[in-house]
């Protein structure tokens, strides 16, 4: 019997754990596709390139780049997923996530709640919707 519950309290925790940490169906590379945010779209984004890797999002534009830490749970849907910046301040931002007709749709709200809908209206709601990056072939 005692075997039997220090056996629950090791492996539940692990199992529990093992819900909210990155996904490896995100890892690779992204081409920005649709971008908004406080209810505007983003066009100075639409050459952005966003990469997933080792539980890191990095956030490419022209002019700079930006990443965050992340981590999701999908335990129930909308699936969640957390972000912490790599530097500054490690305020988590929170947001909710899918994937449907191979994009991947991500919706948080910067300094507030977790999102509700994927529609990315609202003050502080940033909406990114994601295609797999083709590689380009060199001539």
């Amino acid at each position: 019997m005692i075997r039997a519950l220090l056996l629950l309290l090791l492996v539940v925790p692990v199992i529990g754990a093992q819900e909210k940490a990155p996904v490896p169906v995100l890892e690779g590379t992204y081409d920005l596709q649709e971008f908004l945010e406080n209810n505007k779209a983003g066009d100075d984004r639409k050459d952005a390139t966003v990469v997933f890797k080792d539980g890191v999002m990095t956030v490419k534009l022209k002019t700079r780049e930006d990443a965050a830490k992340f981590t999701v749970d999908t335990a129930k849907p909308p699936f969640q997923i957390d972000f912490k910046p790599t530097v500054g301040e490690a305020i988590a931002t929170l947001g909710i996530w899918r994937i449907e007709k191979g994009e991947i749709t991500i919706v948080f709200q910067k300094n507030g709640p977790r999102p509700s809908d994927f529609k990315g209206l609202g003050e502080g709601v940033v909406k990114f919707v994601l295609v797999k990056s083709i590689p380009k072939k060199d001539k």
